[in-house]
C-alpha cells in the first residue's frame, strides 16, 4: 500500500508553511496544510441527549508537537485521504 505524508504547520509560523508548501509542491504523496484549529470546539458544557461519536475523530494528538516544533508529519496509507 502506498504511503502519503500529511505535513501540518502551526498557524503561528506562516513563513515555515510557505517554505514547506513550495518545497513539496508537485509531489503527489505529500500534502502540506496549515493547522485549521483555533480552539477546542466544545467550550460550554450543555446538556445533550447522547454523544453519538464513538471516539475522537483525530486519531493522533499532534497538538503538543505543533506547539513545540511548529509542525508535525503524519504518515498515512493512500486509502486514508
Amino acid at each position: 500500500m502506498a504511503r502519503r505524508e500529511l505535513w501540518i504547520i502551526a498557524r503561528r509560523v506562516p513563513v515555515t508553511y510557505a517554505t514547506v508548501k513550495q518545497r513539496f509542491s508537485g509531489q503527489a504523496d505529500i500534502e502540506v496544510v496549515l493547522d485549521r484549529r483555533h480552539a477546542q470546539r466544545r467550550r460550554l458544557v450543555l446538556p445533550t441527549d447522547a454523544d453519538r461519536r464513538l471516539g475522537e475523530r483525530r486519531s493522533l494528538n499532534v497538538e503538543g508537537v505543533l506547539r513545540q516544533l511548529g509542525w508535525a508529519i503524519i504518515e498515512r496509507r493512500a486509502d486514508e485521504t
